[in-house]
């Protein structure tokens, strides 16, 4: 087993390591083609999964690979889960399982957004043996961002220049997050949408349901970002329908380790059993009522 260890903190390292690994590759894109132009099909080599909106890019899979070499280099005998290339096994696993998006928030990468970025997760026993979620990081290149927690750890950010495809300065102090301002007016909630219209009618039927409690809606178009921008106090509350786990694995955590109530989906598995993923004060009633119109 690697030096890195079990612990949350020493798992926290190799996210943090894996994480900006894919970044890294994502950065690229800036590097590459001026983030102004949208890129296309032939540059990215992209093709299509559910629909003309869903790609998958020769940078996801890059990324990915990254985010595996790291993981596998530190953590040989756990298993890993990516959106990529699915689910790899060892033949003695550890009991550890690294659930990785490598790129959140294609459609922004595409049309040179900055919203997108790498996200890395681990679930596995705690000290008392207990499954649970015990690290995860997010790092947003275009954004010059990281967010990153471990299980009772606390959650923090920081800005990093050198992922960026903007100027700013490194800050070398990791700032702690505690959720948004409570109490404070026009919150506003982050939602998402799914890519087949049916599946958008029911979920702008439950946001319907939902907004009464908010001032305004935002979607970003990452759910691993919109969970780390409730964590840093950006957004007020984030509440979204179908979700897969490696969309809100290290997200959730971040949110959740700032102080912000936080309810994972029953399975990781939002295709074949669609769930809410929510974090932030949202009112329960109104939140039963979105369930319901969705049901």
């Amino acid at each position: 087993m690697s030096a890195a260890g079990t612990t949350p903190a020493g798992l926290l390292v190799v996210a943090k390591a894996a994480a900006r690994a894919g970044a890294d590759v994502l950065g690229e894109r800036w590097a590459d083609h001026h983030p102004a132009v949208p890129l296309t099909p032939g540059q990215l080599g992209a093709d299509t999964k559910s629909s003309g909106s869903d790609w998958v890019t020769d940078y996801d899979r890059r990324a990915e690979d990254a985010v595996r070499r790291v993981l596998t280099a530190y953590r040989p005998q756990d298993e890993i889960t990516g959106e990529e290339h699915g689910a790899t096994v060892p033949a003695e696993p550890s009991g550890f399982r690294w659930s990785i998006d490598p790129l959140d928030g294609t459609t922004n990468f595409i049309r040179g957004l900055p919203q997108f970025c790498t996200s890395v997760a681990v679930w596995g026993p705690d000290a008392r043996g207990e499954g649970r979620w015990l690290a995860g990081a997010v790092v947003a290149p275009g954004l010059g961002r990281t967010w990153y927690a471990s299980a009772d750890g606390g959650a923090f950010s920081t800005v990093d220049a050198s992922t960026a495809g903007v100027h700013a300065p490194d800050r070398a102090e990791p700032v702690r997050l505690t959720g948004p301002v409570p109490g404070r007016s026009g919150r506003l909630l982050a939602t998402g949408f799914g890519y087949q219209p049916e599946r958008r009618r029911l979920q702008l039927a439950a946001l319907e349901e939902l907004l009464p409690g908010f001032g305004d809606v935002r979607r970003i178009g990452s759910a691993a970002l919109d969970l780390c921008m409730v964590a840093d106090g950006t957004l007020d509350a984030y509440a979204e329908f179908g979700t897969q786990e490696y969309d809100w694995a290290a997200g959730a955590l971040v949110a959740e380790e700032a102080g912000v109530p936080v309810t994972r989906p029953a399975s990781g598995d939002g295709a074949a059993h669609p769930d809410w993923m929510v974090a932030g004060d949202v009112d329960a009633s109104a939140l039963a009522r979105a369930r319901q119109a969705i049901a």
